[in-house]
């Protein structure tokens, strides 16, 4: 019977032992809610021609290895690596070769955590470099909030990536509206994310919280943006009405702009034939429609797939009306013409922008250039650019010094036949001194 109780002091005397060499929580008393710190790093920042292959990073209090690995980015990306925790200490062995001529960028961020769940309060970042110079590309983001954002508590973040291949480069955080630095940035163009962590997990949730976001290309060595956090709009694009501005003109009407249209359709209510398109375009908030002739009264507006700017979709929408409208009778007129009369131009294809005030079909316009000297046209090539905007060229080279004459006849007509109210005629002179 000694013998049992003297095998179970010894066995109960080992485990004590092993027990007192482990780093747990207490069991007892107040909780531990003090933040980690970073002590030392090892080697130290903006350290050049580095040619170890580790680095050591010191505590206030033993870390968590899991939440380590899962704070810890290294920019450019190493891959093959062995972290391994110590007492007050983690170490990153590499087991890859770094690229030489590199700045790198190590960021421990928020996630990284003591054995009493305590995150740090702030990311932290190492900067080395495997050559004797280090990337001096800086970044200056300063934050601000929409004048109709609601309050809301909770911690700041910037987060840049490498917009080629959208890995994750770096962070920094705080508890206030800032002016967030980024120094010895090793990439020329980056996507900078800014949120309002309000719920307090370190990853911005668009739909949730304030957030801006921006790309930005490091041309010069000092760069600075500002970013404005704002709710996400989820808001999908709404039909309001339809204005008959004429016979075969209607004005669609929605809540806010619109980027893009799949479909429009525009049906006889009772039998269901289509009216035809012949031409529209959106602009802000409008769509202006040029229709075929009616035959009817009462029609059925059927839009798909209405597309507003932050790439919110309304599937479908439709709306009834009855147009009683008579066909527009008002002149086609001149809205802005690129050249002047009497111009000069230093090139022997000179393009003309002609802007008028209604949609009209390409085919109704009626152009000619003409040489002043002997009066031989010169063939054109009309395209139409936009809307109402028309881009006539000669398909030939001009001859330099020789004056020309462009013409647009009273005969170019809108869809519904009104002509020009008056025809236009601008003289240039080509100049190219050789």
């Amino acid at each position: 019977m000694k013998k049992v109780f003297s095998r179970l002091a010894i066995c109960l005397f080992i485990i004590a032992v092993f027990s007192c060499g482990k780093d747990k929580p207490p069991t007892g008393g107040p909780k531990d809610t003090t933040s980690p710190e970073i002590i030392d790093f090892e080697p130290g920042n903006l350290t050049k021609n580095f040619r170890d292959d580790e680095i050591t990073i010191t505590f206030t209090e033993t870390i968590d290895e899991r939440s380590f690995e899962d704070a810890l980015h290294l920019y450019p990306p190493i891959m093959k690596k062995k972290i391994t925790s110590g007492k007050h200490s983690v170490t990153i062995k590499f087991r890859e070769d770094l690229n030489p001529d590199q700045t790198y960028l190590l960021t421990l961020d928020t996630h990284c955590k003591d054995l009493r769940d305590n995150s740090l309060e702030k990311a932290h970042t190492l900067i080395f470099s495997t050559s004797d110079s280090i990337s001096a590309h800086k970044l200056d983001v300063n934050l601000e909030l929409d004048e109709r954002a609601p309050e809301r508590q909770g911690m700041y973040f910037v987060q840049l990536y490498n917009t080629q291949d959208t890995i994750f480069i770096t962070s920094q955080n705080a508890e206030v509206l800032q002016k967030f630095t980024f120094e010895n940035l090793p990439s020329n163009e980056v996507s900078v994310v800014a949120f309002l962590d309000a719920n307090n997990n370190s990853d911005v949730e668009k739909k949730r919280e304030l957030f801006a976001e921006k790309i930005v290309k490091l041309i010069d060595p000092e760069n600075e943006i500002t970013l404005t956090l704002a709710l996400q709009d989820t808001t999908k694009p709404v039909l309001k009405n339809i204005i008959t501005e004429s016979a075969q003109r209607l004005l669609i009407r929605f809540s806010e702009d619109i980027k893009n249209v799949r479909s429009i359709k525009i049906m006889d209510q009772t039998t269901k034939n289509r009216l035809p398109i012949c031409e529209y375009i959106i602009t802000g908030s409008d769509i202006e429609c040029i229709t075929g002739v009616c035959d009817t009264n009462a029609y059925m507006l059927e839009l798909k797939d209405v597309i507003d700017f932050k790439d919110n979709i309304t599937k479908l929408d439709t709306i009834n009306f009855i147009n009683r409208q008579l066909p527009d009778t008002t002149f086609l007129e001149l809205d802005s013409l690129s050249h002047e009369d009497g111009q000069t131009v230093t090139t022997l294809t000179p393009e003309f922008r002609i802007k008028f005030n209604k949609l009209i079909p390409l085919e109704n316009i009626s152009a000619s250039l003409v040489n002043s000297e002997d009066e031989k046209p010169v063939e054109l090539s009309i395209q139409k650019e936009r809307g109402y905007t028309f881009v006539v060229k000669p398909k030939k080279l001009l001859k330099n010094y020789v004056p020309y004459l462009l013409i647009v006849s009273e005969k170019t007509t809108d869809y519904e036949g009104n002509t020009l109210k008056e025809g236009i005629r601008i003289s240039i002179l080509p100049l190219l001194y050789k």
